[in-house]
């Protein structure tokens, strides 16, 4: 298997296995879904629960307009194969950081589950907003200086976890696969704002026109006014609710504002959540990485592009670190789509990930930010000892 981390002068700690299945296939015992099923078995992911064991399947649900996210089938056979062996598995998303997506509450969120096709009847399990109906409902379960590290917390209260990630692009860490999945993925909105932002929202006096909006707004009353002025009581903004978004005057600093300076930065901070997690499930966590639909954008955008190389295949491990490593490297040795978006991003350059910043779309949270950090972050992952970008590929057939 060719290892492009070569290239990048990553310092290897350990040796990892990822069992891989491709994606072709010319009978029914070789499409991607039963694949899937034999990986799982190869990298011994019912090693992670017990019988009788509450499971979380953490996912994407998927953003309205979007399609390229994972088929609920993919799901369904994780959760059948989670069943063989005696958990009791539950399907889980988190909500949206602020209210401006379709899923900013629990509400709306399944409702979007059910338009995606993840329901009970498709997938043989509950489907489960792990944050609660807002998304201020969650568990601190560590801080890294200053900022806390909050997952939901039905999560919280699973006895084991299997992620199952669709493998692709992502403007910020440049590729989201396990590792975004269980981090972002499984905090709350409070837990996602202290990894994404610098700063607590704040008012521009000269901007407010003191309509009092975002005071009836804020679920904790952080917000009063002050001689005619929203003032933000820092103390006890609990971030992520979005108060940004409904000012009328936009008197409110804005996300940009408000965002970490670099995307290394950000891609470091979810490394430190990954190793929290990571602790604080002792283990119990399995992880299968879909390389299909392999998009520039990541499955938040409310639209859906060509993706940049055919569909390639499953990937399983009981290391994070090690099956997005193997992911990033099965993606950079398949040859671009000759149509889309690789048309314009890709000319030749080993590491496919690298020319985020050409996809127009999402180019604005890329440059400015010094670049897709997908290097950073595994760097990060290593020098934290989570995981290994070293791997041992083993086909299963």
């Amino acid at each position: 298997m060719i290892k492009y981390y070569r290239y990048f002068n990553i310092l290897v700690s350990m040796t990892s296995k990822v069992f891989f299945s491709p994606a072709e296939a010319t009978k029914l015992q070789e499409t991607l879904h039963e694949r899937a099923r034999r990986v799982f078995d190869a990298a011994g992911l019912a090693d992670v629960f017990r019988k009788g064991d509450l499971v979380a399947v953490k996912t994407h649900l998927g953003e309205k307009g979007g399609y390229r996210f994972l088929r609920p089938q993919f799901i369904r056979v994780i959760i059948e194969k989670i069943k063989e062996n005696g958990g009791v598995p539950f399907i889980v998303d988190t909500t949206g950081i602020g209210i401006m997506s379709s899923r900013q509450n629990a509400v709306d969120q399944l409702e979007l589950a059910k338009i995606n096709g993840f329901t009970w009847e498709t997938l043989g399990a509950p489907v489960i907003i792990g944050d609660g109906l807002k998304g201020y409902h969650g568990v601190e379960i560590g801080s890294e200086g200053s900022r806390r590290v909050e997952i939901a917390q039905i999560i919280a209260e699973a006895d084991a976890m299997i992620s199952v990630a669709h493998f692709k692009g992502h403007p910020r860490t440049g590729i989201g696969g396990a590792i975004k999945n269980i981090t972002i993925g499984c905090a709350t909105k409070r837990g996602k704002a202290s990894v994404h932002l610098e700063k607590k929202p704040y008012v521009k006096p000269n901007l407010c026109n003191g309509c009092g909006v975002c005071v009836s707004f804020c679920p904790v009353s952080a917000i009063s006014m002050v001689n005619g002025k929203a003032v933000i009581d820092q103390d006890k903004c609990i971030w992520g609710c979005g108060c940004w978004s409904i000012c009328p005057a936009k008197a409110i600093s804005g996300w940009g504002e408000m965002h970490v300076k670099t995307n290394a930065e950000f891609s470091v901070r979810v490394a430190e959540v990954l190793k929290t997690i990571v602790e604080y499930f002792k283990g119990k966590i399995g992880y299968v990485n879909y390389i299909v639909d392999v998009t520039p954008h990541c499955d938040c955008f409310n639209w859906s592009d060509l993706p940049l190389v055919p569909d390639i295949g499953v990937v399983a491990s009981k290391d994070p670190v090690a099956i997005d490593a193997c992911s990033l490297d099965l993606v950079n040795k398949t040859p671009p789509i000759p149509t889309g978006p690789a048309k314009y991003m890709l000319k030749g350059e080993v590491d496919k990930f690298s020319t985020l910043g050409r996809y127009t779309p999402m180019s604005f949270l890329v440059e400015p930010y010094g670049g897709p950090a997908h290097v950073e972050l595994l760097q990060a992952c290593v020098k934290l000892g989570i995981g290994s970008i070293e791997y041992e590929l083993i086909e299963v057939s």
